[in-house]
């Protein structure tokens, strides 16, 4: 199981997914010489699907990356932004903003498919049903009641 991440001037790197995130995003990083610097680092696919490796560090890398494919080098810089939203009147803390820099030089001759984009996360919803729930708490609760009230009578 490998995979192949592009960087620098069309270099290469052979990379072994079947280790934790952190390992393999470590590894990369020395490898490729930001081994002692700040730079955040993360993979894009061949069309420019940022895979954001860095919210599953402790997820093995083979679950988010395919074996024998190529992945882009990129830089995963945070964006200077209003840290809350002031809509009706309420605040509430936005997410950060991030601006995502290919490492690979002429990457749009390599790859000339290349965009890059992060995938959009779609809010699950489960349909409300208008039925009530079928616990038997309620119904437990006034038997409970019935029979203390009888004995009460009695």
């Amino acid at each position: 199981m490998f995979i192949i991440v592009k960087y620098g001037n069309n270099e290469e790197l052979l990379c072994n997914p079947g280790c934790a995130v952190v390992n393999l995003l470590t590894s990369i990083k020395r490898r490729v010489g930001y081994a002692n610097s700040n730079v955040c680092i993360d993979l894009s696919d061949e069309t420019g699907l940022i895979k954001e490796l860095d919210s599953h560090k402790h997820d093995y890398a083979s679950k988010h990356l395919l074996s024998h494919n190529t992945y882009i080098l990129v830089e995963k810089q945070l964006l200077p932004s209003d840290d809350v939203d002031m809509n009706d009147g309420a605040s509430t803390p936005l997410p950060p903003n991030y601006q995502y820099i290919p490492l690979l030089e002429k990457y749009k001759e390599i790859f000339p498919n290349y965009k890059l984009h992060v995938a959009e996360v779609q809010k699950k919803r489960k349909p409300r049903s208008s039925s009530k729930s079928p616990s038997p708490a309620g119904r437990i609760g006034s038997k409970s009641k019935k029979r203390s009230q009888n004995k009460v009578k009695k």
